[in-house]
C-alpha cells in the first residue's frame, strides 16, 4: 500500500492517535475537541478504505455476461448478413440452431432490445407487427464528444 490514499489513511490514523492520547490528559472536553476527534476518525476511516479500492483490481466481467456479449455480437453479425426481418420468435429459434440452449422468447426480446437500444439494430413498428433489422453504416448514431 504505497499510493495517496494509503499515505493519507496512515497519516490520518497516527494523527488521531496522538491527538487521543493528548485529549486523555486533559480533563477538559469541549465539543469542539470531541467534534474535531470525530472528524478525524471518520476521515482516517475513509481514507482506509479508499485505500483499499484502490489496491483491489478492476473485476472482471462475469462470464454470463461475457457471453451475452458474444450472443449479440453472434446474433448481430447474422442479422447484417440477412437483410430481412427479425423478430424474437426468429431469434429464439436462432438460439436453438447456433448452439444456445434455453434461451426463449424473453432473452430473445430482451437482446433485440439491447441492440436497438445501442444502435446497432433498428425497430419497425406496423400495424399488428413488430420487427428489427441490421442498421446500416449510415443509419448509426455516432457518439460524439463536445
Amino acid at each position: 500500500m504505497t499510493t495517496r490514499a494509503a499515505i493519507a489513511a496512515e497519516v490520518l490514523t497516527d494523527l488521531t492517535a496522538k491527538l487521543e492520547s493528548r485529549l486523555a490528559v486533559t480533563t477538559h472536553k469541549t465539543v469542539s475537541k470531541n467534534t474535531v476527534l470525530r472528524f478525524l476518525r471518520l476521515e482516517a476511516s475513509a481514507a482506509r478504505e479508499a485505500a483499499k479500492t484502490e489496491a483491489t483490481p478492476a473485476a472482471a466481467p462475469s462470464p454470463a455476461f461475457a457471453a451475452d456479449t458474444a450472443r449479440r455480437a453472434h446474433l448481430l453479425a447474422d442479422m447484417a448478413k440477412d437483410d430481412s426481418h427479425w423478430k424474437s420468435g426468429r431469434v429464439a429459434r436462432w438460439y436453438e440452431a447456433n448452439s444456445y440452449p434455453g434461451l426463449g422468447v424473453r432473452a430473445a426480446r430482451h437482446d433485440l432490445a439491447v441492440l436497438r437500444d445501442s444502435g446497432a439494430i433498428t425497430q419497425h413498428d406496423e400495424k399488428g407487427v413488430r420487427f428489427f433489422t441490421a442498421s446500416r453504416p449510415s443509419t448509426r448514431t455516432e457518439v460524439t464528444s463536445r
